[in-house]
């Protein structure tokens, strides 16, 4: 018969926990009477707690009497209209802007390309006189000269200063005419000069007159259509160098050419009187200084005026 033994009252302790360390909290584990102390130190907490809550309760009253506000309380209708008041300034300040030292120089290149300049044009025709070459009596360049000093508002050119002719044309108005007048290697810059201007990057600006005397030298016989009339004088030489030839229109609803043969010599050419006439003559038909225009410029005097407004009153 096997017996069972008798469970005891008193607990038993499991030695195999003796060497267990805790994980957290305190390096010991506590013990019953450690437990004891924790007990009494929270009762002692619990009761400075009730003894301080008590002790606020008791002095409420006094701080939350409706007959004696708070400063807090009373100064706050002064606090907010400061605030509103400074909140009104802020609004009613101009905005300065924030500019980058680093990027002052670009915002200036901005500003500088939307407010360019003015370009000043000069507002009357350019009428441009180039004489050619004076070596060994090809040209001597006195009727040039003696044209150009005698049209106002003319300007010489030797036939070498390409660029300086393209730069003078330039600095007159684009609606305002352009004359070109050239002799010998003065001709042929002069027909160069209208086939640059023939192009996108000068506007195609037109040419209109371009007179060639006797002109030598290569690409001087069609003219471009920007060009809208072309009075080309020439004469039969012996050497062909040494002489002109009858220019073309490129495109002849654009340009009117009229060829004129000479019986002068190549040098003598431009100071011939019937061939300085032509040319002024033609020149005062396309800058419009006709009969009609002077009698215009006159009714524009106050004298004329005068008269005008005397005939009108007597009627």
């Amino acid at each position: 018969m096997t017996k069972v033994a008798e469970k005891s009252a008193l607990p038993t302790t499991n030695h195999n926990l003796k060497d267990v360390k805790p994980f957290r909290g305190n390096s010991k584990v506590p013990t019953p009477a450690t437990k004891a102390v924790d007990e009494t130190q929270k009762s002692e907490i619990t009761d400075q707690a009730k003894n301080l809550k008590a002790a606020d309760e008791a002095k409420a009253p006094e701080a939350t009497t409706p007959n004696a506000p708070t400063p807090e309380l009373s100064d706050a209708p002064s606090m907010l209209d400061k605030a509103g008041s400074v909140a009104k300034a802020i609004a009613k300040a101009p905005v300065m802007p924030i500019i980058v030292p680093s990027k002052t120089k670009k915002l200036e290149e901005k500003i500088a390309d939307k407010n360019p300049d003015p370009v000043h044009f000069i507002k009357k025709p350019a009428v441009i006189f180039v004489q050619g070459f004076s070596l060994f009596g090809i040209s001597n360049g006195d009727g040039i000269s003696d044209m150009a000093d005698n049209y106002p508002g003319a300007k010489k050119f030797s036939w070498e200063e390409h660029e300086k002719i393209m730069a003078e044309i330039k600095k007159h108005a684009p609606d305002q005419p352009v004359v070109l007048v050239g002799h010998s290697f003065g001709g042929d810059t002069a027909i160069e000069v209208a086939s640059e201007l023939n192009s996108v990057k000068n506007s195609f600006r037109a040419v209109d007159l371009l007179v060639s005397i006797d002109a030598v030298g290569m690409n001087k016989s069609i003219i471009p259509i920007n060009v809208k009339s072309n009075l080309n004088f020439f004469t039969e030489g012996v050497v062909p160098f040494l002489h002109g030839d009858p220019t073309v229109a490129r495109n002849t609803k654009y340009t009117d050419v009229t060829n004129e043969l000479r019986n002068e010599l190549h040098s003598r050419m431009d100071d011939s009187p019937e061939v300085q006439f032509e040319i002024f003559n033609k020149i005062n038909q396309v800058l419009g200084k006709g009969e009609e225009d002077v009698f215009i410029e006159i009714s524009e005097t106050n004298q004329i005026k005068d008269v005008l407004e005397a005939i009108k009153n007597s009627l």
